[in-house]
């Protein structure tokens, strides 16, 4: 009986020490949680005061009305406001200061010149794509999307800050020549030169968009790339481009012209001639400086670069800031004889 008795003692106290056991554990678990909510909040506060700050001092006093492609809707915003969407939108908040700079003086000047030359009509001075005016994104968008990619907050902060002073430091300054904002054209890589506009889209030469030689940054992810199609695949495509071709045709696909950078200016596909540019479109190729391969049953499109090769290379920007050249030298680099002017207010 005393044996029972003590078993049962020691079995009472045994669950007394359990139960204490969870108690103090979920006690810890809800101070911990609770310490953790109050740290969040305390973070979210602090990146709230930082964010107000930010917004207060850095105004342009001019308004631009931007009409969002998806819904239609015009927002009348500051140019500032709208050029610290611009500009994170088109190039990476992570690139040297310089070239964020140099990218600020593009957007500014494309921006002007769009809103002279009536682009969106009556009711709005630029839309917000990238396909037809320059790529926006308002700054809780951008947030967003930065901290979907991982960005913490101390690399939003750090970008957001970087994307002001590029904005703020070129106030109201746009490139020109002859006195009248430039056509600000610039694309991601040419990692040998730029192209000349009249080589690619034609018409008249413009003297500040003539091909220079570049220099890039070779760890850049779309340096190169390729696209393989089948036979079949190409004939279709240019069949539904209306193009009057047959499989023979196709398997002789050859390059027939060069552009005086060295890009493809024309393909032949029996007795027709399909301009590089289209070739781009069609196949979603990065760049029209590609070479062509064949086996049996394929073709591969070799690419170097990204994008049309016009203006400044936004990656070329980045290893010239990186080689300590001014936003000002990267911009009269890849713009030829061209000058920067401050607007007055």
């Amino acid at each position: 009986i005393q044996m029972k008795h003590q078993i049962v003692i020691v079995y009472r106290l045994t669950i007394f020490l359990v139960c204490l056991t969870v108690i103090l554990l979920a006690i810890n678990l809800l101070k911990k949680e609770d310490e953790k909510i109050k740290k969040e909040k305390s973070e979210k506060e602090e990146f709230t005061e930082w964010e107000e700050k930010n917004e207060i001092e850095y105004k342009a006093n001019e308004t631009i009305r931007v009409k969002f492609s998806k819904t239609g809707e015009v927002v009348a915003m500051d140019m500032n406001d709208y050029l610290r969407g611009v500009v994170p939108s088109e190039m990476p908040p992570s690139y040297n200061i310089e070239a964020l700079k140099a990218q600020a003086l593009v957007a500014r000047t494309y921006t002007y010149r769009k809103i002279a030359e009536h682009g969106e009509g009556s009711d709005a001075d630029i839309c917000d794509s990238s396909a037809h005016c320059q790529a926006f994104y308002p700054k809780e968008k951008l947030f967003e999307i930065w901290r979907n990619r991982g960005f913490t907050d101390d690399m939003i902060k750090e970008y957001w800050s970087k994307v002001n002073e590029a904005v703020v430091s070129t106030q109201n300054q746009i490139i020109t020549y002859n006195n009248e904002p430039i056509k600000a054209f610039f694309h991601a890589s040419s990692p040998i030169k730029t192209e000349s506009v009249d080589q690619i889209w034609g018409g008249v030469s413009i003297p500040y968009l003539q091909a220079v030689e570049n220099v890039e940054a070779e760890d850049y992810a779309n340096r190169t790339s390729e696209v393989w199609l089948t036979y079949d695949e190409l004939l279709n495509k240019f069949l539904e481009s209306g193009y009057d071709v047959c499989l023979d045709d196709i398997k002789q696909i050859c390059v027939c012209d060069y552009t005086t950078s060295g890009r493809v200016k024309n393909i032949q596909i029996g007795n027709t001639k399909v301009s590089a540019e289209k070739m781009r479109t069609l196949f979603s190729l990065k760049s029209t400086m590609f070479n062509i391969t064949k086996d049996e049953k394929n073709v591969c499109f070799h690419v170097t670069g990204y994008g049309h090769g016009i203006g400044m290379s936004q990656v070329g920007a980045n290893y010239l800031a990186s080689q300590n050249k001014k936003y000002d030298e990267i911009i009269k680099y890849y713009y030829t004889g061209v000058e920067i002017k401050t607007l007055k207010n």
